[in-house]
């Protein structure tokens, strides 16, 4: 079983995280897998990190009521270890000062104290480090440069803990080739730069100690958005854009220096066409859309299962056109394509169609819904004690079409940011015209303008209709397992 310890390390690690979980509800990580997550981040009400938050545990959801079936829907398992504060034991010191008890040290060591302050501006020392490290890596390294491995579990760290303790399990029983630890982060902002390869280093010494290998790997994201200087107040410590380059230039040589020897496989990924984003210094607000340099970060995880152990390598990839991102610019993208393809195909077809259908049977009867429908009767009953098939209306039935239907509006909403993130209008999908994505939908039938692709024909376009689907529901139903499960996973087969 492949088993991935995704770690996502600040908000823009928390989005690749993101895009991993809903990678993973495709199978594109394999159907006999699992993907274990821990985030980690000093603003704990950062707004990326609460919607991954929100997204996994709708999928997750959805993963237990729909897993093991004949299609890769849901295929493969989640763990969510939660979200660790790397300040989590200075619940009183939230601002550099404090945590360095800068008071304490010019009484004992007067000229670190000075050398704190040459480091450090007044304004830097004192901010608060609640909202996170405020785009500055020499901030995050100089708290996460305070971590130990074996500390963390005494302090409130019961997740990495847990993390470690499964990977230990994991490597111990022979399993070292089918496990990845996979890293997330950016390389310009405060945390991802300073946490990943601080992070990466504790758990490969730890590993060593214990004569144990894993592969670690880690998408590390160049520069790919921007964003005006915030409207906070009087904020003067904060991220700003034209540091990207200083930042990423900084943060690259901390990395070859701190991180040595501990990664096999490091992608960097970036786009110079930076998409415009609201600023805000941290907190809920601080949500941006999802993008497809963190869908190629994603998909990096998949790529290292095939890379050698114990030699790092760079990779590079690159696109055909910068104007615009089409399938093949994806890495191993006829895996990608299918499994994105059929994604979203699926997702429209279930929330804009087969979950209103179900309600319809249930508000008409399914003996009168079925003289319409003939795929109906393939996967439940029309009256009671009909058979092995549940009735529409079974309070476990329409659970299970509540669950899949809220996993197929937030896996729409990904999408959807994804696809409108290139600057020159949407790319891979489209999806800008679903504007009721936060209400309730009506009926939508077509599939063929969903997906942006050349190698269609007109033809085959022109027959992608849901009503043809449903004819073949009625002939190919009776294969597949009955009631909402074996429904959608009979649909998930055929797009």
């Amino acid at each position: 079983m492949r088993k991935i310890y995704a770690i996502g390390v600040g908000g823009s690690g928390s989005k690749c995280v993101e895009a991993a979980i809903f990678l993973h509800s495709l199978g594109l990580y394999g159907e006999n897998s699992e993907l274990k997550i821990l985030l980690v981040d000093a603003d704990t009400s950062n707004g990326n990190s609460q919607r991954t938050g929100v997204n996994f545990r709708t999928t997750d959801d959805a993963q237990k009521a729909f897993g093991q079936g004949k299609s890769p829907l849901m295929g493969g398992q989640f763990f969510h270890y939660g979200t660790w504060n790397p300040l989590g034991d200075q619940i009183h010191n939230t601002n550099l000062a404090a945590v360095f008890n800068k008071q304490a040290l010019r009484a004992s060591a007067p000229p670190l104290a000075k050398l704190f302050d040459a480091l450090y501006s007044p304004a830097e020392q004192n901010a608060d480090l609640g909202v996170g490290f405020r785009g500055r890596p020499p901030i995050g390294s100089a708290v996460m440069s305070r971590l130990e491995l074996n500390n963390l579990g005494q302090t409130q760290a019961g997740g990495w803990q847990q993390l470690f303790n499964n990977l230990t399990t994991d490597l111990g029983v022979g399993h070292g080739d089918e496990v990845v630890v996979h890293f997330f982060g950016s390389i310009f902002g405060g945390t991802g730069a300073s946490g990943v390869p601080t992070l990466a280093k504790l758990i490969s010494n730890q590993l060593k100690q214990d004569n144990l290998r894993v592969r670690i790997h880690a998408s590390l994201l160049l520069p790919y958005f921007a964003f005006e200087r915030p409207d906070d107040g009087g904020q003067t410590v904060f991220a700003e854009t034209r540091f990207f380059a200083l930042n990423t230039q900084a943060a690259l040589q901390y990395l070859t220096e701190q991180s040595e020897g501990c990664f096999d496989s490091v992608y960097l990924i970036g786009d110079n066409a930076q998409t415009k984003y609201d600023s805000h210094t941290g907190g809920k607000n601080q949500e941006n859309g999802a993008h497809f340099v963190e869908l190629y970060a994603a998909l990096a995880a998949n790529h290292g299962f095939g890379q050698p152990m114990g030699e790092t390598v760079a990779h590079y990839i690159s696109r055909a056109d910068i104007n615009s991102l089409i399938w093949t610019d994806l890495p191993d993208s006829a895996t990608a394509k299918l499994a994105l393809s059929k994604g979203v195909r699926f997702a429209y077809a279930w929330f804009y169609n087969f979950s209103l259908e179900l309600e319809a049977a249930r508000k008409l009867g399914g003996k009168k819904f079925a003289k319409g429908a003939p795929w109906f009767q393939q996967f439940f009953a029309l009256r009671l004690g009909e058979g092995e098939k549940p009735l529409v209306d079974d309070a476990q039935e329409v659970a299970k079409n509540d669950l899949l239907t809220a996993w197929a509006r937030k896996f729409l909403q990904w999408a959807q940011q994804v696809s409108s993130a290139h600057v020159n209008g949407e790319q891979l999908f489209q999806l800008k015209h679903l504007d009721d994505l936060k209400q309730n939908p009506g009926y939508r039938e077509h599939l063929h303008q969903l997906i942006i692709d050349k190698e269609r024909s007109q033809a085959a376009q022109n027959g992608d209709r849901l009503d043809t689907i449903k004819n073949r529901l009625a002939d190919e139903g009776k294969n597949h397992d009955n009631g909402v499960f074996g429904l959608a996973h009979a649909l998930f087969a055929l797009l």
